[in-house]
């Protein structure tokens, strides 16, 4: 993999791991394009998504330290609002659950049948999902969040296993079929993504076989991953709170669509 090819993954994988149109997806396109084996770059990988672990952690750095604050409080000195935000941390910490004993289960299952055109097929499914999530609401939006709310969200979330499904586009339509604010949804949506990723990075370390890499080029395409994430959720967050989300759900089937295309042509 030369310098060109990583900054290019980086930043795919830095815009994409955000945007609700499937970083899994636009890598495995990716990679068959630049005819790059993806068993053979699994640290390379895992360092572009600690990357976009650090991006999501300086967005929510407000949150965070709200959130990791609560926990180091006494019960007997908690107020309302420590509470809360203690709260919203185990609750992105329980909607993690089902993903990961998703990925537990069945990831070398979907690893085995993994290929860019179920990634495509899945990417227009993404593109529904996106769709209905702008629907009409049958009632006022909400801002306080439920130990239900989250569990369904998680459950969405662990659908993301697969290729093509966005994990932020599961996570961020599912908490709008649930009428949960735009705000809340999107600030919970990037939150439960963090106890996720660094589980995955783990999981991955554990498993990793030996391997080498070239740190100069890694740590450049990481840099990319982590700026572009960053201006990514920036431009999400402002996005949700405007009602855009079938912007993705075209992009979703356009390249899907042409992906298809061009796969069985």
């Amino acid at each position: 993999m030369d310098l060109l090819e990583a900054i290019l993954l980086g930043l795919v994988q830095g815009i994409t791991e955000w945007l609700p149109v499937s970083s899994s997806g636009h890598l495995v396109f990716f990679e068959e394009m630049l005819g790059i084996d993806q068993e053979e770059h699994v640290l390379f990988n895992l360092i572009l998504h600690a990357a976009t672990l650090i991006s999501v952690s300086v967005f929510l750095r407000r949150d965070l330290k709200k959130i990791l604050g609560a926990f180091l409080v006494s019960r007997e000195n908690m107020d309302a609002e420590a509470s809360k935000n203690r709260r919203l941390g185990w609750f992105a910490i329980i909607a993690t659950v089902p993903a990961a004993a998703t990925g537990l289960v069945a990831n070398d299952h979907i690893e085995a049948v993994v290929s860019p055109i179920t990634a495509a097929v899945a990417l227009l499914i993404t593109g529904a999902i996106l769709w209905f999530a702008e629907m009409p609401r049958l009632r006022k939006e909400r801002n306080e969040l439920t130990l239900k709310d989250a569990v369904i969200m998680g459950c969405f979330q662990a659908f993301a296993i697969i290729p093509g499904i966005s994990r932020s586009g599961s996570t961020i339509s599912s908490g709008a079929y649930l009428g949960l604010a735009r705000e809340l949804l999107a600030v919970f949506s990037f939150l439960m993504s963090i106890p996720l990723i660094l589980m995955s990075i783990v999981y991955g370390l554990f498993v990793l076989e030996s391997s080498s890499i070239d740190w100069g080029v890694t740590l450049v395409a990481a840099s990319v991953a982590a700026a572009s994430g960053f201006l990514a959720l920036t431009w999400l967050f402002d996005i949700i709170k405007k009602h855009r989300l079938r912007l993705f759900s075209v992009y979703c089937w356009a390249v899907g669509g042409v992906a298809i295309i061009l796969l069985i042509g």
